[in-house]
């Protein structure tokens, strides 16, 4: 166990520190006043501004005029539309500049994706569905739902264009429905957002296409989370909506010739037939993960950067001409002109080579241990600290209880063998080693926070593994040592050592526990044959209420053979027992509802007293922070110490962020 040069009265000198760049990196007056309780306004400009950048290329002929290639009404921007008011005192910002960032794999990079991410529609601060203006148009201009919930109208942005010039039209909406997710070939399994409820037995929306700028999506039950499931979970975008029919039917064995898709198939070293396999290569789906990899070449999109050149492991993009937002003064978004990535896969090199300046923004890549560092860095001016919340629980610790080994499944499926692994882990401890005793709290939804190794000890003995071998170790049923072995990818700074710690814990009341550290890919492949038996991941406890995402299933590592049951409508996996059924049901009932209401809250009730009850999942702690930073050029953005928003969302809000001082 490692001690904490960090200490409190350090961190007090930080927050004083921190609350002072606040003020003057957020607020253009140098002030740090309280928000405004009414709607943030949403007035169209009179007129609108580019970057010079794309000015220039007007003049030149490459580029029609501004008021061409924005919709006629933009998405205005204006404080407090994509990230609270009270963290980020957005101002009009300076066009111009290339944010430097790092990513470590090729295969695309988390902070990018969510930074240019467009879902269709948004939120304040992404979550803020209560609050003026609550969910409102995003990539659409507008929506509204009919009184039940079941049928939900969209309205395009007139004069919206993809990233190449081409308007946005309603063939894009057909296309996207009639072309891609029912085409068996492209999309063999529905995607059961698009089902009332997320009922794997209910029917697929229907789309009927209104007019030329309006169409409906039909569900045959009540949906009333449905515009959560567009506007913020799993951080999905417009891509499974709208598509760009006039990219993408090159690739289409409906609207291609034969001849030429022959031959883009043979050049993608494909089987002769495969079309669909080239075609899902090429699109972009409701994830739009592949906008930041090298399979986003060409594609056009409706996000504010565009990747244009991959070379020597570095990314480049450059702004969308055609983006569709603008801030209260007209101004086009995004205010940077270009984005710089550089593939660095070392997590250690990667964050020197920030806290020297290279890198604009850290993103969420470091832990606690690192804070020290960071003070020193934001003391001598040349960073703004930021410690937001995390969107998830980052280290949930699980047990496949569907694993095929009997002898394992027999201990396992025991709640008594998993509240005396729960009991077993001092919490407190781990919040004090890795979160500092500040940035994290002992568990109260998900998990009882008690520590009491006593206790579990006379659990374990109670159902059974009371006998031991020669070393002290709990007997099995089959009378050989049981054995916990995790397998646990460095998935951050904190996975590895902390699932350390936690063997330590279970091998202290003589359950006998290894760890192996694997790769991720490794991981995903371990998981998908269900061969994995305890890992660490994470869950996202925090928005479990908003929505938001739904890892409480368990599809999430702890029963995939249940989960499999579940949306196969029983023809593959295996039957769960009745407290998991239990808990399928309380979800169907939590989507269906309209969020707030008694349904709504009592059915994600049920279900949060399901993962307590029965200890799905083993969480270390909740409501846990992270700490990262911005190079001091960089602005709108928010900044200080325990701030009250999820650092995800301050980066949906790239768009509006602006370099200065270059």
């Amino acid at each position: 166990m490692f001690q904490n040069a960090f200490t409190r009265r350090n961190l007090l000198g930080l927050a004083l520190m921190s609350t002072g760049a606040v003020a003057t990196a957020c607020s253009g007056d140098g002030s740090n006043r309280a928000p405004s309780d009414a709607a943030p306004s949403r007035k169209m400009p009179g007129e609108f501004r580019e970057s010079p950048l794309l000015a220039q290329q007007v003049k030149s002929g490459e580029l029609p005029a501004l008021k061409e290639r924005l919709p006629k009404k933009p998405y205005v921007v204006n404080p407090g539309i994509l990230v609270d008011d009270k963290f980020t005192r957005m101002q009009p910002g300076k066009f111009g500049g290339t944010f430097q960032l790092a990513q470590e794999s090729p295969a695309g990079d988390p902070i990018i994706f969510i930074g240019i991410n467009e879902p269709l529609i948004w939120a304040p601060s992404g979550l803020d569905f209560d609050e003026k203006p609550g969910i409102h148009g995003n990539v659409v201009e507008e929506w509204e739902a009919n009184t039940d919930d079941s049928v939900y109208t969209f309205h395009l942005r007139q004069g919206l264009r993809w990233s190449d010039g081409e308007p946005v039209t309603m063939d894009d909406v057909r296309f996207a429905f009639e072309d891609v997710l029912h085409n068996e070939d492209i999309t063999p399994i529905f995607p059961d957002y698009l089902q009332a409820g997320k009922r794997a037995d209910a029917a697929p929306a229907k789309l009927e296409v209104i007019d030329d700028w309006t169409f409906s999506l039909t569900f045959d039950k009540s949906y009333g989370t449905f515009p959560m499931q567009l506007a913020i979970f799993g951080w999905r975008g417009y891509g499974d909506i709208i598509k760009p029919r006039h990219y993408l039917e090159q690739f289409h064995v409906k609207y291609a010739s034969k001849a030429k898709l022959a031959d883009l198939v043979k050049e993608a070293s494909l089987p002769e037939g495969e079309w669909f396999n080239l075609f899902n290569a090429k699109q972009l789906t409701s994830w739009l993960w592949n906008a930041t990899t090298e399979q986003g070449l060409g594609h056009p999109t409706l996000l504010p950067w565009v990747l244009k050149e991959v070379n020597g492991g570095t990314f480049n993009y450059e702004r969308n001409p055609y983006y569709f937002k603008v801030d209260s003064e007209g101004n086009q978004l995004p205010y940077m002109d270009a984005i710089r990535s550089q593939v660095v896969q070392n997590k250690e090199t990667l964050t020197s080579r920030a806290l020297f300046g290279e890198f604009d923004y850290l993103g969420e890549r470091a832990t606690f241990r690192k804070l020290e560092l960071f003070a020193e860095k934001a003391d001598s001016g040349d960073i703004n600290i930021l410690i937001p919340n995390q969107h998830v629980i980052p280290t949930t610790i699980f047990l496949n209880l569907t694993h095929p080994d009997k002898v394992w499944r027999q201990v396992t499926g025991d709640v008594r063998f998993r509240r005396a692994l729960s009991l077993a882990m001092n919490r407190e401890e781990l919040i004090e080693n890795f979160y500092l005793g500040e940035f994290a709290k002992l568990p109260e939804e998900t998990n009882s926070g008690e520590f009491n190794p006593a206790e579990a000890n006379r659990l374990l003995d109670e159902m059974g593994l009371d006998q031991k071998d020669s070393e002290g170790w709990r007997l099995g049923p089959d009378g050989e040592r049981f054995r916990i072995p995790f397998e646990v990818a460095d998935l951050s700074e904190n996975h590895i050592p902390l699932a350390e710690l936690v063997a330590e814990y279970w091998k202290e009341v003589g359950v006998y526990t290894t760890l192996r550290k694997i790769d991720a890919t490794v991981l995903g492949e371990r998981q998908e044959l269900n061969e994995l038996k305890a890992t660490a991941i994470w869950v996202h406890h925090p928005i479990w209420r908003s929505a938001g995402m739904d890892d409480y299933l368990p599809f999430n590592n702890w029963g995939p053979q249940w989960q499999l049951w579940h949306a196969t409508k029983g023809e593959e996996g295996e039957e769960p027992p009745a407290e998991v059924r239990e808990l399928f049901e309380l979800h169907t009932e939590f989507t269906s509802a309209r969020l707030g209401t008694p349904e709504s809250d009592a059915a994600i009730d049920g279900i949060i007293r399901s993962i307590r009850d029965n200890v799905w999942m083993l969480n270390p702690f909740e409501q846990a922070d992270w700490p990262t930073f911005f190079t001091k050029r960089v602005k709108n953005v928010a900044t200080g110490v325990k701030r009250d928003v999820y650092g995800i969302i301050v980066t949906y809000s790239m768009e509006q962020w602006y370099l200065d001082g270059e």
